[in-house]
C-alpha cells in the first residue's frame, strides 16, 4: 500500500518544481518582433498628399497657364494649403504655387477689376514691408493680359535711381500673391534679397523694341514660376507686338478704320485673379453714356508704337457696331457680370 501512496506525492513535488522554474519568466517582457511599432513610439508616415496630421503638402509642380475664366463669371476661390495661408519669410526658393491671385477682402474685389485703380498700389514683400510702388503695367493687348508690373523701388533695394523694376504679373497670379483692395497693395511672397540684380527699365524707355525681355525672363525663372505670357503675340504672319502701358491705354483715343474718332478710353476692366483684361470703357465722341468695347475688337494703330508716334487704338468692327452698342451710365456698371455677359453677346453676334 505504501508503494501506491507515493505516486501522488511525487506528482505534487514535480508540479511544485515546475512552478518555481516559471516564476522568473513572468516579469520578463517578450522582445518586440522586428518591424512592429509599439504603442509608446508611434511612427509618422508621410505620403505624397499629406501626413497623418492632416496637413497637405504644398504643390511644387510647374504652374499652369493663367486661367481663362469667361467674362461675366467670378473665378473660383483659391484653396490654400497651410503653407499658403501662413507662409512666413521666404529667403530662398520659389513661393507656394497657386492658380490665381488671392483677393482680400473679397468684398472689395470690384475695385480691383478697374485697371485705373491698380496704378499707384504699394508693392510689399512677404512680411508686408514696402518694396516700391506699381507705377505702371505692361499690357499685351492682343493676348489681353497684364504681363508685367513696373515698380518704382524703395531706396533700400539699392536699384539705380529712376529705374523701374520689371516684375512678371505671374509673380502675383500663380505664385500666391495677394491683391489687397482695402490697403491698396500687392503683396509678393518674396523677400527683399530676391530682388538683388532684378531687371529694370530706365524711366521713359519705351517697351519696344523688347530686347530687354529675354534677360528679364531669365532672371525671374529662378525666382518665381512664369508661364508663356510675353510681349509677343502669335499670328499667321509671325510674331507681332501690340503692347501698351496702362498709363497709355487710359485716355487713349479710339478710331474707326477710316481714322474717324469714336471716343476716348476711360478705364479697362480686368479679372484681377488672372490679370486678363476684358473691356475698355469708352466715352463716345458723340452721344451720352459709356460703351464697353472688348479688347479683342480693337488693335493698336500701325505705326503708333514707333518712337515719338501718337499712341491710338483702332476698332476692328464696323463703326455702326460701336454707335449701336448698349450704353452704361458709369464705369462701375461694367463690374456687373450680367452686364459683361450682355456686352459679350452683343459684340460676338
Amino acid at each position: 500500500m505504501k508503494k501506491y501512496r507515493s505516486v501522488p506525492v511525487l506528482l505534487a513535488l514535480a508540479l511544485a518544481m515546475m512552478a518555481c522554474a516559471l516564476i522568473p519568466a513572468v516579469g520578463a517582457q517578450a522582445p518586440t518582433p522586428t518591424g512592429v511599432t509599439t504603442a509608446t513610439t508611434p511612427t509618422m508616415i508621410t505620403t505624397d498628399t499629406g501626413s497623418q496630421t492632416g496637413q497637405t503638402a504644398p504643390t511644387l509642380t510647374q504652374a499652369p497657364a493663367a486661367p481663362q475664366t469667361p467674362a461675366g463669371t467670378q473665378s473660383p476661390a483659391v484653396t490654400q494649403t497651410p503653407a499658403q495661408a501662413n507662409p512666413g519669410p521666404v529667403v530662398k526658393g520659389k513661393p507656394p504655387q497657386s492658380q490665381a491671385a488671392i483677393i482680400q477682402p473679397n468684398s472689395m474685389r470690384m475695385q480691383l477689376t478697374h485697371l485705373s485703380n491698380l496704378i499707384g498700389y504699394q508693392v510689399l514683400d512677404v512680411n508686408g514691408n514696402k518694396l516700391g510702388v506699381a507705377s505702371d503695367y505692361i499690357v499685351n493687348t492682343c493676348e489681353t493680359y497684364i504681363i508685367y508690373i513696373l515698380m518704382q523701388p524703395v531706396a533700400s533695394l539699392n536699384i539705380a535711381s529712376g529705374s523701374r523694376v520689371v516684375i512678371p504679373f505671374e509673380a502675383v497670379t500663380i505664385n500666391s500673391g495677394v491683391l489687397d483692395g482695402q490697403n491698396k497693395s500687392i503683396q509678393l511672397k518674396l523677400s527683399p534679397g530676391q530682388f538683388s540684380g532684378a531687371p529694370t527699365l530706365p524711366a521713359g524707355q519705351p517697351i519696344l523694341p523688347n530686347d530687354w525681355e529675354s534677360a528679364t525672363r531669365s532672371f525671374w525663372r529662378n525666382v518665381v514660376r512664369i508661364d508663356g505670357l510675353t510681349t509677343s503675340c502669335g499670328t499667321a504672319g509671325g510674331a507681332v507686338h501690340l503692347d501698351g502701358l496702362a498709363t497709355q491705354l487710359l485716355g487713349v483715343k479710339l478710331y474707326d478704320g477710316k481714322n474717324n474718332l469714336l471716343g476716348t478710353v476711360q478705364d479697362a476692366i480686368l479679372q484681377p485673379e488672372s490679370g486678363q483684361v476684358y473691356f475698355y470703357v469708352v466715352r463716345p465722341a458723340q452721344g451720352d453714356g459709356l460703351v464697353m468695347v472688348p479688347l479683342a475688337d480693337t488693335n493698336i494703330a500701325q505705326g503708333a508704337l514707333a518712337p515719338g508716334a501718337t499712341f491710338k487704338l483702332v476698332l476692328l468692327a464696323q463703326p455702326e457696331v460701336f454707335s449701336g452698342a448698349p450704353r452704361i451710365t458709369s464705369a462701375s456698371q461694367a463690374d456687373d457680370p450680367a452686364m459683361q455677359g450682355k456686352m459679350h453677346q452683343y459684340w460676338n453676334k
